[in-house]
């Protein structure tokens, strides 16, 4: 029964770990799962010029809430953008900062693990950028995570919309 219990804290603390990660952890140098390159360019391509990114910064070992999150944030970019992502004016891309290729993206965003953040491009540069430290508190509301989600990239969006 003790080693249950302990075992069971000791996963508890490790997945605190996951949402609390120091982006100056030497050992954690970030990562783009994808192309950056290619998804930017795309990106650029587009006629309007401004691409909204949404970033999920996560470490290679996942606890099931960190996991959770970004399933929740993709699905809800890819069910509510689908257009603007076909356009490539909305780019979802989940960076992994375990790995060195995207260490210069955590970096610039000053990002720790499990995290999302918003960026808006125009022509190729960053314009302003957003944590939205906020989706950790209501990742049991899924409604809600996605509503404030979505909200966010509109007002990302809303200066490539003349608003």
């Amino acid at each position: 029964m003790t080693i249950r219990y302990l075992l069971i804290v000791a996963a508890c603390l490790f997945c605190m770990g996951c949402q609390t990660a120091s982006p100056s952890n030497p050992t954690g140098a970030a990562s783009a799962t994808g192309d950056p390159a290619a998804t930017r360019a795309q990106a650029q391509s587009s006629a309007a010029g401004t691409v909204v990114y949404a970033y999920y910064f996560h470490q290679t070992f996942r606890c099931f809430s960190c996991q959770s999150m970004e399933e929740m944030a993709a699905r809800a970019v890819q069910e509510h953008f689908a257009q603007p992502i076909q356009a490539g004016l909305v780019v979802w891309m989940p960076v992994n900062i375990d790995k060195p290729e995207g260490k210069v993206l955590r970096q610039q965003f000053n990002a720790g693990a499990s995290e999302l953040v918003l960026a808006r491009l125009e022509n190729g540069e960053c314009k302003e950028s957003k944590k939205l430290e906020e989706l950790w508190g209501l990742r049991d509301r899924p409604d809600v995570f996605s509503k404030y989600l979505v909200d966010e990239i509109v007002t990302c969006l809303s200066p490539a919309q003349g608003r």
